[in-house]
């Protein structure tokens, strides 16, 4: 009799055309999401894939698992932008810079960002990081003497939240609205 396989030797790695069909899948989401929001059909992601629907749903087993890996990119995308923001040697240029593509990246995802948000827990290694580099972000700040002594990561994590709404409820395209909300409270939060 011979021994039976353990559960890892027994799971392959997906192969490279799977990888690349997933990539293809996620980013025709994005792009009809982007256009007709999170009720969009797997037949219209399918189509924009150039894919047969039912090669979508031997990867996602439906829109909820196509939404997860969706705002798993997402939180991602802005980790790398917190991460590249703490590597920019001004610390006043680094935070403004990363709280700008938070607005963008909002405004450029507004049809489906909000279904998006709920879907990574705080507690997701992600998420603690990149709360860690905002937290790291706003003390280098606090530090240089850009913001005031009494200004918190809270305060910003706040200022990001409200900054989300500020973006949902701008009319589309125009990124006006939320661009004078943030440097009117930039303004406030800085150093006398």
């Amino acid at each position: 009799m011979s021994p039976r396989p353990s559960n890892s030797a027994s799971r392959r790695a997906p192969r490279r055309d799977a990888l690349r069909n997933d990539a293809v899948v996620i980013n025709a989401a994005r792009a009809v999401f982007a256009e007709q929001g999170p009720q969009a059909s797997m037949e219209a992601i399918a189509s924009h894939a150039g894919l047969g629907v039912g090669t979508i749903y031997r990867r996602f087993a439906g829109k909820d698992a196509l939404l997860d890996a969706v705002a798993h990119l997402f939180a991602e995308e802005l980790d790398q932008a917190a991460a590249a923001a703490l590597a920019e040697p001004d610390p006043a240029a680094g935070l403004e810079g990363f709280l700008d593509f938070v607005g963008a990246f909002h405004a450029e995802k507004r049809r489906y960002a909000a279904a998006l948000t709920d879907r990574i827990p705080e507690d997701d290694d992600v998420s603690a990081r990149t709360a860690d580099r905002v937290r790291q972000l706003t003390r280098k700040a606090v530090d240089a003497g850009h913001l005031a002594h009494e200004v918190t990561a809270e305060d910003i994590k706040s200022l990001i939240v409200a900054l989300r709404e500020v973006v949902a409820a701008s009319p589309e395209g125009d990124d006006a609205p939320w661009r004078r909300f943030l440097r009117i409270h930039l303004a406030g939060l800085r150093a006398g």
